[in-house]
């Protein structure tokens, strides 16, 4: 992921995918509910404004984004400097098989096209199930077409998505079509096992 969105190509697509993903962001982020004293997680944040989103609706230190890309985290940096300044916020490059935080930190999480880029997603699940609080909430939106560029169709990456989290320790399992995007977009969402 960090080649394809970093260096001049990073910072020339940045401001289109602020566009082009503001409703998959904002449907995650309802989708999710996050009460205001909760941790959450941005699973390649992009240009951040999943970050803004989430940062509008928690409080102080509740709202941690991770993204590969150094174009991105200057992008979404600009975007959230008040957020960020505040505490509320905190941005790093990092991938989502090696998440800087402790054993369940996070109440919930969300990844926004980015979910697809996960390669092995057993890794990324193992670290989000070690990550993640019992019965945290993860939402994730996918487009269709990234999905098809990863899998045979959809319906293999589906399936593959509920053997590796059923695997993995979530539960709750669901799959279907986001309302962004006209409804072409994929929406995923696993719950942490436990109570």
């Amino acid at each position: 992921m960090a080649n394809l969105f970093d260096g001049l190509g990073g910072r020339l697509v940045a401001p289109i995918m602020a566009k082009m993903n503001a409703d998959a962001e904002a449907e995650a982020v309802d989708i999710l509910n996050p009460l205001p004293d909760s941790r959450n997680l941005v699973i390649g944040f992009g240009p951040g404004v999943g970050i803004e989103l989430l940062g509008a609706r928690t409080r102080s230190g509740s709202v941690v984004g991770i993204d590969p890309s150094l174009a991105m985290l200057k992008a979404a940096s600009m975007r959230n400097k008040t957020l960020i300044s505040s505490g509320n916020v905190e941005l790093m490059t990092a991938t989502a098989d090696k998440i800087p935080r402790p054993d369940t930190y996070f109440d919930g999480a969300i990844a926004v096209h980015t979910l697809q880029l996960c390669e092995p997603i057993s890794a990324t699940v193992a670290e989000l199930a070690r990550v993640m609080k019992p019965a945290a909430l993860l939402v994730t939106i996918t487009h269709s077409w990234a999905v098809k560029k990863h899998a045979e169709s959809v319906a293999t990456w589906q399936e593959a998505m509920f053997s590796a989290f059923e695997t993995g320790g979530f539960v709750d399992l669901a799959t279907g079509l986001a309302k962004s995007e006209k409804g072409s977009a994929i929406l995923f969402t696993a719950r942490r096992s436990g109570i």
